[in-house]
């Protein structure tokens, strides 16, 4: 009778322990790191179609509407602080390489950095959408895109419908001036 329950309550802890989440996430990572002066972290509150270029389809409408807010996190790089960043840069991208992560292209922006987009989800419902950069003289962020059902192809399409003059009026209004940041 005792091994019946030996191996019952040996069952069970082996699924506690494998059911349950394995290492941090990158919500975990935003709200440990909420409070670190060495972090800009913004849930920009802004409407995506106040970012777009007029002529929006019915498709369109409804992929934003499935969007429902941002959050944006940033480590500046400082010459006496090189070690604390690459130990933030190698903790980030061990969380995005956890399999619930899903690779959707890499990205390079000019020579001052490189990224990769990736979400959470299935292919064609996103829960959330992640875009990592990596300027190595500058710094990282991350920006998560949280929402329901998301759909990346329209998603996709609307960034070629950004309008970076709006785009850098609403950050400016929302986060004050960019240079004072960078």
């Amino acid at each position: 009778m005792k091994k019946k329950y030996f191996f019952l309550w040996t069952m069970l802890t082996a699924f506690l322990f494998i059911s349950c989440e394995q290492g941090p996430t990158l919500q975990t990572y935003f709200v440990e790191k909420m409070e670190d002066p060495a972090f800009l972290i913004v849930n920009l509150p802004f409407k995506l179609e106040n970012l777009l270029k007029d002529n929006l389809t019915q498709e369109e409408q409804e992929a934003i509407a499935g969007v429902g807010k941002l959050n944006l996190l940033f480590y500046r790089l400082k010459e006496e602080k090189e070690v604390e960043y690459k130990k933030e840069l190698n903790q980030i991208t061990t969380i995005l390489e956890n399999e619930k992560y899903q690779h959707l292209m890499d990205f390079k922006a000019f020579d001052k950095g490189q990224g990769k987009l990736m979400f959470e989800g299935e292919t064609d419902r996103i829960k959330e959408g992640i875009v990592f950069v990596n300027a190595k003289k500058m710094g990282f962020g991350v920006l998560r895109i949280l929402g329901s059902d998301i759909n990346p192809i329209l998603l996709s399409r609307l960034v070629k419908k950004v309008d970076p003059k709006k785009l850098e009026e609403e950050l400016k209004s929302t986060m004050g001036e960019l240079d004072e940041i960078f």
